[in-house]
């Protein structure tokens, strides 16, 4: 089965924190599991409150197959599988990204670029604006500090007519 992340799990470090949340909830879930089993009366440890991503993913995950343990498993070894394998970049900006603004990009890094790639994003105010996108060795400066840079020799004539 495909594995899709939702939008809002960009980065190596929102990846991972997922893996952890659903591992948390997989140790639960095999916990109820035996109790259930052995017919235990003391119920154990609280059920995890899982974010929206967590239950999204593993909603799609074990979409035509039947809960447990096992498929959760599965699912980590999937998650970790993706996070030592996938494609990242990191994308600067000239302030901080909103949320809609990640979602939005990550979005359609996935959709154009590879529905697996993993996004780091960080500001830099001398950009001025536009983007940076540093890919592996790869840089694409977008910045509207670089257009100025770029075109340095006409400033002089613009402000002339100015």
């Amino acid at each position: 089965m495909s594995l899709m992340l939702p939008d809002t799990i960009s980065s190596n470090e929102d990846l991972l924190a997922l893996i952890l949340e659903i591992r948390e909830y997989a140790t639960w879930f095999g916990a109820e599991a035996i109790a259930k089993k052995v017919g235990a009366k003391r119920q154990s440890a609280e059920r995890p409150t899982l974010t929206e991503a967590a239950t999204t993913v593993i909603a799609a995950w074990e979409n035509d197959k039947k809960p447990g343990g096992k498929s959760l498993d599965d699912l980590i070894a999937a998650l970790e599988k993706l996070r030592s394998h996938a494609r990242s970049m990191t994308i600067t900006l000239a302030a901080p990204a909103t949320n809609d603004v990640r979602r939005k990009l990550v979005a359609w890094m996935r959709e154009q670029i590879a529905p697996d790639i993993l996004i780091s994003f960080s500001f830099n105010s001398t950009l001025l604006g536009g983007m940076v996108v540093r890919c592996g060795s790869h840089i694409y400066d977008w910045s509207f500090r670089r257009t100025i840079l770029n075109e340095r020799h006409t400033i002089a004539e613009v402000l002339r007519h100015v």
